[in-house]
């Protein structure tokens, strides 16, 4: 067995483990608090730890490169744009940065020559962001290995789970919405 397949078997092993402690400790919990939503607390803490190893393995993936998770996602989705131009602000959700975090993403892709910044003729407070042939020919090289790593990840699951997980989690991320604009407009009105 080669190293690195015997890393991903211990790693996978750790997480099983972890799933079966939070799974644990969630039952535990309901028998001392009866209204826990046992099934909905564990997919939870379950979502949560899954977001946090899938960004840890995609910074792995990513800094031989000499990128981060977040300047990865910035580079793609100017990649991704028909002219390679976005504005800073357009980037911030599609790329889940706040604009001071997409500051210092953008900030460290130009430095490395793989975006440019420019003032809009059109409006001088508002930046234009561009993708650089360096940047392009990036994307281009990291794309297959990125593609390769996201289908493994999904591979255990048929192409209906597939779909049907996908469906499920767009159910949520609209529930979460719905959920944070009540909140939001509480907050607001000055109510509770």
């Amino acid at each position: 067995m080669s190293a690195v397949s015997s890393d991903n078997s211990l790693r996978a092993h750790r997480l099983e483990q972890r799933a079966a402690q939070i799974d644990a400790a969630v039952h535990r919990t309901a028998t001392r608090c009866r209204t826990v939503p046992v099934t909905e607390t564990v997919a939870l803490r379950l979502l949560v730890m899954l977001g946090r190893e899938i960004s840890a393995l995609l910074e792995q993936a990513l800094r031989p490169h000499g990128l981060n998770d977040a300047e990865f996602r910035t580079l793609m989705m100017l990649f991704s744009q028909p002219d390679g131009v976005a504005h800073p602000g357009e980037l911030c959700a599609s790329a889940a940065q706040s604009p001071a975090s997409m500051t210092r993403v953008t900030d460290g892709l130009c430095g490395r020559g793989l975006i440019t910044r420019l003032a809009s003729d059109q409006d001088r407070r508002r930046t234009i962001l561009r993708i650089t042939p360096a940047g392009e020919a990036l994307a281009r090289e990291l794309m297959p290995r990125m593609d390769e790593l996201t289908a493994g990840l999904f591979s255990s699951l048929q192409p209906a789970e597939r779909t049907a997980l996908l469906a499920q989690l767009r159910v949520l991320l609209i529930a979460l919405d719905r959920r944070t604009r009540e909140s939001c407009a509480r907050e607001l009105s000055g109510t509770r």
